[in-house]
């Protein structure tokens, strides 16, 4: 069942990774078909550039970075034998991840992996924190805890003013960090969802 679980998981790391990898880095101007405008509004961005504008990166090291990330995601998913409902948390992540941004319409374009992968970490400390003790997971539940502590404190730090934009000199770009906020939000929520014990979801009599 947990190794169903990691193939799953890799399952989702490679829908995010492929493309991106096969696609490389290019001038995201130029691929405006592809990415997502959240000062446009619902209407006027089209249903698949809530998935397609997580494949677009600015350059080199925005690429690296970010596959790099997957990576350690799938270690993480690897090592904590997560369960397939992880990864069904973590697919329904990327397209909702994506749809919050248009709550802030300063947002004039959006691309890159960074908001899902935050997204993802956030759905591997919630399924460590709801884990029933049977769960067998390696880690203390306690560990999932730091993981979501340090995602908030990380998603605080990098944007206490809480800017549409900030640049990133060391990668040469400007970044969104309001979407790693939403994929931490978006992740919690699902995982809550999908993985938290039946018992714990049942309201008492």
């Amino acid at each position: 069942m947990r190794r169903q679980g990691f193939v799953a998981w890799a399952l989702v790391a490679l829908l995010l990774g492929g493309p991106a990898a096969w696609l490389g880095w290019t001038e995201p101007a130029t691929q405006t078909a592809w990415l997502l405008h959240p000062s446009a509004g619902l209407t006027h961005n089209p249903i698949y550039s809530y998935w397609t504008c997580a494949w677009v990166h600015s350059n080199a090291q925005h690429l690296r970075l970010n596959l790099a990330g997957l990576i350690l995601l799938l270690g993480l998913a690897w090592v904590f034998k997560l369960p397939t409902r992880a990864a069904l948390a973590w697919l329904a992540a990327w397209p909702l991840t994506h749809l919050a941004l248009l709550l802030d319409p300063r947002l004039e374009s959006y691309w890159g992996l960074s908001g899902v992968l935050h997204a993802g970490m956030a759905v591997i400390a919630t399924t460590l924190i709801v884990a029933r003790p049977t769960d067998n997971i390696p880690p203390p539940r306690a560990l999932g805890w730091v993981l979501m502590i340090g995602l908030i404190a990380k998603s605080w730090m990098e944007n206490p003013h809480l800017a549409a934009i900030v640049h990133r000199p060391e990668l040469s770009m400007n970044v969104a960090p309001l979407s790693h906020l939403a994929g931490i939000t978006t992740g919690s929520l699902l995982a809550l969802a999908l993985c938290m014990p039946r018992h714990l979801r049942q309201s008492p009599t």
